[in-house]
């Protein structure tokens, strides 16, 4: 069984644009995706950028200088741009969604819910209750396969056709047909009740959308990287915000966009 990380990213963000080379410490947000996923190898994980068609030639120039593997696909459908990367995988295959807007995404939790996929395969797993930024989606490929399936025309009969925000955020149908699908939540601590695992991440948020989330990402790995730990993960994260919640303050009011969000604007593809 083969397991391929996905790193979805593109230059045109709308709320900050550019901030996939912006940088933390010393590495920008895609090298600190790349550090991270590659400590994973061992555990049987590949990994490729998946970014988008536009004009702007920084981010692939940037990852063919960093020799990380890429492909480049559609601006707007993510979940056809999702498609074309998992090209060569068997149906039983798995793909990891990872978004360029989360440096630090915890190896450890992702390193344990591959372990448990090989032993009790499912259509779609993803690590629960951990800071907003340091999580993963892992989804089989026959999964992925039928969510796109849905918007193609097989034998003059369609399937009922997809809506906007499931082509942009790809595992958005499976979450919203578990009649459909084997989902299994891969929770931190089982110990914890939904509601308290809630409870103790609230008011941390480690995806990078706007320049608040910048600063208290820096702020952050500044404190870990000045213990030696630049690899740290949510326990370690929610433990920090337990001793200095001040350290997160200055993003505790950005917006989080919801699963329903559709980015209108117009394209803006390159010309190869």
């Amino acid at each position: 069984m083969k397991i391929r990380a996905i790193v979805q990213a593109r230059m045109q963000s709308e709320r900050l644009p550019g901030k996939v080379l912006e940088r933390i410490g010393a590495q920008t947000i895609v090298e600190h995706i790349a550090t991270r996923l590659a400590k994973l190898e061992s555990a049987g994980l590949e990994f490729l950028f998946a970014i988008a068609d536009e004009e702007d030639p920084r981010l692939a120039d940037y990852l063919r200088q960093q020799s990380f593997p890429f492909v480049i696909g559609d601006d707007q459908n993510v979940l056809k741009r999702f498609i074309a990367a998992a090209e060569g995988l068997a149906d039983t295959d798995y793909v990891a969604r990872v978004t360029a807007d989360n440096p630090f995404i915890d190896q450890s939790q992702i390193a344990l819910l591959l372990q448990r996929l090989r032993q009790h395969p499912v259509d779609y797993a993803y690590t629960a209750d951990l800071p907003l930024g340091m999580g993963v989606e892992i989804v089989r490929v026959n999964a992925l396969r039928s969510v796109a399936l849905r918007d193609t025309q097989i034998d003059g009969a369609a399937l009922p056709g997809l809506a906007a925000h499931h082509r942009e955020h790809v595992t958005v149908f499976i979450r919203e047909n578990p009649h459909l699908y084997d989902i299994y939540p891969f929770r931190l601590d089982e110990t914890f009740s939904e509601d308290a695992a809630k409870r103790r991440v609230a008011g941390i948020r480690l995806t990078v959308d706007e320049k608040a989330d910048l600063n208290v990402a820096r702020r952050v790995f500044e404190h870990f990287n000045r213990l030696g730990n630049p690899f740290f993960g949510a326990l370690e994260v929610i433990q920090l915000h337990k001793n200095n919640p001040e350290m997160f303050a200055e993003n505790a009011a950005v917006v989080q966009k919801s699963a329903q969000s559709v980015d209108t604007r117009p394209l803006n593809k390159a010309i190869h």
